[in-house]
């Protein structure tokens, strides 16, 4: 397993992987920094006001950001931050966390209880239309996203339920209906965060305080895979490099008593199954 972030961070989340530029972005979120790295090894960050909690690549060409209460665009070009919509109604008890979009290129996005303890937070969407609404209530911790090949189904993470749901999804509508629990992870250590999909259908979930990213079925929710990194607060996972064969995985400082010297790094392992392109954002 390589490290590819030159140094560590806080609480590094969000990784996604930007085809058309052949680069890896992820965030810093206590910092408020995006940082990208591409693969001739070229490394760069920005640096917005607040907290930046999830990112996705844009129809225009940059990346959209949740930072704050916002949503922004931002450029590596000319490190141009433009703000494109403000939520007006916020429970201060809150933040943002994780977020992607889907195929339609609404953004997705999930809030989550600053204690990390009461389920004040939810899932929401900011709609092409510059619409944002309520999709979820009674949430803690809003985390993972993913979609399954045909848009049919949409896989969800609340981090202290321990369980990965899905939903029936209405890609035309954004709607969804029937949730379920596809996996409980109660006796794994750590908790579910960040989560991708494969090209098979497989879910691949980072488990923060449980030091691996394991790939579940999510037809039966069994674990068929692990992979181990070598700290334990593992945050999130995509895939990316040449063929999405290669997987990225981020991890945290945070809530360690005395980091290892493995903690809070970009880190990233060749597979032998291949991911999914992330979503276009159409913003």
């Amino acid at each position: 397993m390589e490290i590819i972030s030159p140094y560590n961070g806080d609480l590094y989340e969000g990784p996604i992987w930007h085809h058309d530029e052949k680069a890896l972005f992820w965030v810093d979120i206590l910092r408020g920094t995006i940082h990208r790295y591409d693969l001739k090894g070229f490394y760069s960050e920005i640096r917005l006001q607040d907290y930046v909690s999830s990112i996705s690549p844009t129809i225009s060409g940059g990346i959209i950001a949740t930072s704050g209460r916002s949503f922004f665009i931002v450029s590596f070009n000319d490190g141009s931050v433009k703000e494109i919509y403000k939520v007006q109604e916020w429970d201060q008890r809150n933040r943002f966390n994780d977020g992607k979009c889907d195929a339609m290129g609404r953004y997705w996005i999930g809030t989550m209880n600053l204690e990390e303890k009461e389920p004040t937070a939810g899932l929401y969407v900011l709609d092409t239309d510059m619409k944002f609404r309520q999709i979820l209530d009674n949430v803690t911790i809003s985390n993972g996203l993913a979609w399954n090949s045909d848009n049919s189904v949409l896989y969800y993470i609340d981090s202290p339920t321990k369980k990965v749901f899905s939903f029936d999804f209405d890609i035309k509508t954004g709607k969804i209906s029937d949730r379920k629990t596809i996996s409980d992870l109660a006796s794994e250590p750590g908790v579910p965060d960040g989560m991708t999909i494969d090209s098979r259908g497989m879910l691949w979930v980072a488990l923060f305080g449980g030091g691996k990213v394991v790939v579940i079925d999510p037809k039966n929710g069994d674990i068929i895979d692990e992979v181990p990194v070598p700290t334990p607060n593992v945050t999130s996972v995509t895939f990316g490099g040449q063929n999405l064969s290669r997987l990225f995985i981020t991890t945290a400082k945070i809530h360690l008593t005395n980091p290892d010297k493995n903690a809070g790094y970009v880190y990233s392992e060749k597979v032998n199954v291949t991911g999914t392109k992330v979503n276009i954002c159409g913003f």
